[in-house]
């Protein structure tokens, strides 16, 4: 027990050295451009991970972001936070060196005090104490982003070479996902059972979704791998075309080296909530794979999904258990490859880099002053 206590106390001290290292390269980082640039003001709820998603999109476009945190204030950041401060072109603002082309942040006074001719962008959190905040007003003019990649796989690299296979029609897997679902433990993930997800959006949790799978859908249907090697030889080998192949993360995880190129053998995936949220990025990542979504919350999304077009939707998990019975007995071969490609015109559209370059290009050149950026806290 001595061994282990020292060991990690050994490890936080590394961590937290780590983490001083990674602010002080962030303050002591200088730009040597005033071209394209992007000012985030701090505030105390901004989430560090929603400033990533932001940061994402404007360097794919070859800006250099600013972050107004002082290094007392980078030390109080968490894991997401300092990643973002550990990237070369996150930069410490310096107001008066600068002009600033945009200036984004969730507090709109400090925005509308801004004396800059820069275009605002207003950060909404797209939760509320109810549920889901109020998006019949969104409009051409906002950004509608709930949730991204995961900042680990968000890259424009990326995106760009898996939309170039994402029209694959030869997949190896009917229906598809993979994530954390029970522990090992006790059967259950506690923060992915939570009722409060059915209480305020009206949708079931995992757990839900993956126990009605296992009792109502015949067993030989349903793929449970206990290893990676398993898994990837059984997919190779062309055993799991019809099958609705599920994998727990806390029984083996993907390596993310081969993560899209699973989806980009999947014709189906099942959009399972979050923790506490309907979004999980595993959603918008198959989506880019042209993995065609089944979902029981497709009024989530700007503009809603359309069943049988670019997706499977369902309100229960009766109709979930009918969908993926039509699935495995061959329904929709002949609409695969029309529901794939508008799925992949979906992410074109509206989640992918392009998209969000359209949308700033439309405002800079309609001289829109003021906009909003819609997304989840995480």
């Amino acid at each position: 027990m001595a061994f282990i206590k020292k060991a990690s106390i050994s490890k936080r001290i590394k961590n937290k050295i780590r983490k001083i290292k990674i602010c002080i390269g962030y303050i002591l980082r200088n730009s040597s451009t005033q071209y394209k640039s992007v000012y985030f003001l701090s505030t105390s709820e901004l989430k560090e991970k929603s400033v990533r998603h932001l940061i994402y999109y404007f360097h794919s476009l070859g800006y250099n972001c600013y972050l107004d945190y002082s290094f007392r204030k980078c030390l109080k950041l968490k894991v997401n936070g300092i990643h973002a401060l550990s990237l070369q072109y996150v930069f410490p603002a310096r107001k008066k060196m600068f002009d600033f082309s945009v200036i984004a942040t969730r507090n709109k006074q400090a925005l509308d005090s801004f004396g800059s001719d820069a275009l605002k962008i207003h950060i909404h959190y797209l939760e509320t104490k109810e549920g889901m905040l109020d998006i019949s007003n969104v409009d051409e003019t906002d950004f509608y982003y709930p949730i991204g990649l995961h900042p680990d796989l968000a890259s424009f690299s990326i995106e760009s070479e898996v939309l170039k296979n994402a029209f694959n029609a030869d997949r190896k897997i009917g229906v598809f996902f993979a994530g954390a679902i029970a522990s090992k433990q006790d059967g259950i993930t506690k923060t992915y059972s939570s009722d409060s997800i059915k209480e305020k959006y009206n949708i079931n949790n995992r757990h839900e979704i993956f126990s009605t799978i296992k009792e109502k859908l015949p067993a030989g249907c349903i793929y449970l791998p206990d290893s990676l090697e398993i898994f990837l030889n059984d997919m190779e080998a062309g055993l799991l075309k019809n099958k609705i192949v599920l994998i727990d993360r806390n029984v083996f995880s993907i390596p993310p080296e081969k993560y899209f190129d699973i989806l980009l053998n999947s014709n189906f995936y099942i959009h399972m909530a979050g923790v506490g949220t309907p979004f999980c990025h595993n959603q918008i990542e198959s989506m880019l794979a042209g993995c065609i979504p089944l979902t029981q919350f497709a009024r989530f999304f700007v503009p809603p999904f359309a069943h049988e077009s670019d997706s499977l939707i369902f309100n229960t998990l009766d109709e979930l258990v009918f969908l993926l019975n039509n699935i495995v007995s061959g329904k929709y071969i002949s609409h695969l490859d029309s529901m794939r490609k508008e799925i992949i015109d979906y992410y074109k559209n509206y989640y992918s880099v392009e998209s969000f370059n359209n949308k700033l290009s439309y405002l800079f050149k309609n001289k829109i002053k003021h906009t909003n950026f819609f997304t989840w806290p995480l």
